[in-house]
């Protein structure tokens, strides 16, 4: 497999962000003339506050490639190399599948449903890579 599979999205909207900072630059603009203190009480912590949301928020999603799968929540990020991964149990059919990464050791890797990619596409991908798939 040469190429690697990434299914990851971020929480929030881009979009929605970029409108809430032009409505408060145009909020700002208009009451300038009024009261350019409050303004500027307002307009700092808010913008702070944009820029934290835009800059700091993180991937979720799954990772696929020759060497490691990489699981990320938003909170963390775990990396599992393919070589230690026993197999891949898939539950379910549809969207709301559950898919559970099982490692040699026993431990398992839950793929929390809103971040696994479709369910054939993610059988494709692991067989691809050697690894075996169970149903249950």
């Amino acid at each position: 497999m040469e190429k690697a599979i990434r299914h990851a999205s971020r929480h929030g909207s881009l979009a929605l962000s970029i409108m809430a900072l032009a409505g408060l630059a145009l909020l700002s603009v208009q009451l300038w003339s009024i009261a350019a203190g409050y303004v500027l009480l307002l307009l700092v912590p808010a913008l702070l506050t944009w820029l934290y949301q835009v800059t700091v928020t993180r991937d979720c999603g799954l990772v696929i490639d020759a060497q490691c799968w990489r699981v990320m929540t938003g909170t963390e990020e775990r990396r599992i190399p393919t070589d230690r991964i026993a197999y891949l149990r898939v539950t379910g059919h549809g969207p709301i599948s559950r898919s559970v990464i099982v490692l040699l050791d026993g431990r398992e890797v839950s793929i929390p449903f809103d971040l696994a990619p479709d369910p054939l596409e993610l059988i494709r991908a692991a067989t691809d890579l050697g690894v075996p798939v169970r149903s249950r």
